[in-house]
């Protein structure tokens, strides 16, 4: 990290240098000038002794300070949610700080070696007078909720090399004290904890400084936020001189920019090894942007109301109407002129008209399935293309396949309303033919007695000899005689046949069909 050069340091005793005598007991309070400690709070010097409050060895682990032979210590995070003891150390400055003048502000923490635990929130705030516990509490014993401004970005686990925490500081005016410790309850303590059981987490201090940050920086300023006409567009944001790195909210890294458009608007000043300070500026329209929509179409016969938005001082259409709307029955391109104080603005809606298309759906003529008397599946198709398709039969496409009997529609929605067309598809007529001989002598050609029906179902058949003796029955759907009777070869000759059929598409009632067969043997 490179860390920036600063004006003179304000903190009294930065490292904890100056002290009364070597520290044999913790407290902080009783050994080194110019500090505080409130709560639990150490001090160690190289002077300590080893394996106490000395240095590198000491009651906490090993540790070499980050410059100079001493550093404070500090409990930030106890045990539980039912424990909050903490410690902090508070300096004072050389001089109050001035108003209205920026700072940085930085300090250096160590994680301790037997600490169980790691925090984020090593904060510190600047006052104008010293803070403590109230009289009668017992110090140390919960934390000091305070507003802390400088606040550390991360959690802090090293316990090897010090950590630089830093940031940029707005001086109210008058403060004269710095207070660095954990200002959270433990629940709302960002933290890792190591060990299970509970977590007592300590961390070394060192190297406080509180110093200005550069001749002549200010803090960005982009002004109240406003309310502007539209035509007072670009305006310009402007960033004070002498930061390092400039983020402006659309993502620009220049010191100034231009606002094309109403929204917030915000800029971070950052000085590297430092830190960061923020301001926002919202910008508002005092009129809105005249918008009459996108072109649109109406059907034959309706009405549309066009709306402008409220606000405006003067509404003039270009069919003379003065209202904030109008209401328009024929197609055109209508137009609006707004006037305010901020100016004119010029809007138009084109408006088409549209009507249903009459017989725009041709599926052609009834048809049928028959094909040399044969029903074969068939393609039924719209003529053009259209928008849609919504046959009855749930398909959606331009073409469907039938391949039984019935009607058949296509509908087509279109914006002014629905067109369709129907189609009629029969099958071929119902036919049942019986011929007059059969040969069953099992050679593969004419073995048995059937009908050849089409669109016809065959429920019974029957056969009579020449004396009128029933000496067969069959039930379909495909009845056959082989020319045998209870398994027995009946001779050649005339036989009477009665065959009951019926076709249950069309509804027919049964049917029946006499007439003789020769049996040849």
């Amino acid at each position: 990290m490179v860390v920036p050069a600063m004006a003179q340091n304000l903190v009294r005793n930065p490292s904890f240098e100056d002290h009364i005598g070597c520290p044999q007991l913790w407290q902080l309070t009783n050994y080194v000038k110019d500090w505080k400690g409130v709560g639990v709070v150490y001090y160690f010097h190289t002077c300590g002794p080893s394996y106490g409050n000395g240095i590198p060895d000491n009651l906490w682990g090993y540790q070499q300070t980050h410059s100079g032979n001493a550093y404070a210590g500090i409990l930030v995070y106890y045990y539980d949610y039912s424990s909050h003891d903490r410690g902090y150390v508070e300096g004072t400055f050389t001089e109050a700080l001035k108003k209205d003048t920026l700072y940085c502000v930085s300090y250096y923490v160590n994680n301790i070696d037997t600490a169980d635990g790691a925090i984020q929130n090593i904060d510190a705030y600047l006052s104008d007078t010293l803070v403590d516990y109230p009289p009668g509490s017992f110090a140390g014993t919960f934390p000091l909720e305070l507003p802390a401004q400088i606040r550390s970005p991360q959690i802090v686990d090293d316990s090897v090399n010090w950590t630089r925490i830093s940031g940029l500081y707005k001086a109210h005016g008058g403060e004269k004290y710095i207070t660095i410790g954990n200002f959270q309850e433990n629940i709302n303590t960002n933290k890792i904890q190591y060990n299970p059981a509970g977590m007592n987490c300590p961390y070394f201090i060192d190297d406080v400084s509180v110093a200005q940050a550069g001749a002549g920086l200010v803090v960005p300023g982009l002004g109240a936020d406003t309310v502007i006409c539209r035509s007072a567009l670009p305006l310009r944001l402007s960033a004070p001189p002498g930061y390092d790195v400039y983020l402006w909210s659309n993502g620009d890294t220049t010191r100034e920019i231009y606002a094309t458009d109403e929204g917030k608007y915000w800029i971070k000043c950052i000085m590297n090894g430092c830190g960061e300070v923020y301001d926002d500026k919202v910008i508002s329209f005092d009129t809105p942007l005249l918008n009459l929509g996108n072109d649109t179409v109406i059907c034959q016969g309706e009405n549309l109301t066009i709306t402008a938005q409220a606000g405006f001082n003067a509404y003039i259409w270009n069919t003379g109407d003065t209202a904030r709307n109008i209401t328009v029955s024929k197609a055109g391109i209508y137009t609006l002129q707004t006037l305010d104080h901020c100016g004119l603005q010029i809007d138009t809606v084109n408006v088409a008209m549209d009507s249903v298309p009459a017989g725009i759906i041709n599926l052609g003529n009834d048809t049928t399935l028959c094909r040399n008397g044969v029903d074969v599946p068939i393609v039924i198709s719209s003529n053009i293309a259209l928008p849609n398709y919504r046959w009855n039969t749930g398909d959606t496409t331009q073409q469907i396949v039938v391949s039984s009997r019935g009607l058949y529609r296509l509908q087509c929605d279109f914006l002014c309303g629905t067109v369709s067309d129907s189609i009629f598809v029969n099958e071929c007529p119902p036919v049942i033919y019986l011929p007059n001989a059969f040969t069953p002598d099992g050679d593969g050609l004419n073995d048995v007695f059937r009908a050849i029906t089409v669109n016809t179902q065959v429920e019974l058949m029957i056969i009579y000899n020449r004396w009128g003796q029933k000496i067969f029955e069959s039930k379909g759907p495909f009845p056959e005689w082989d020319g045998t009777s209870n398994n027995d070869d009946q001779p050649g000759g005339l036989y009477a046949y009665v065959v009951y059929y019926s076709n249950s598409e069309t509804g027919d009632k049964r049917k029946q069909k006499r007439g003789t067969v020769l049996l040849l043997r």
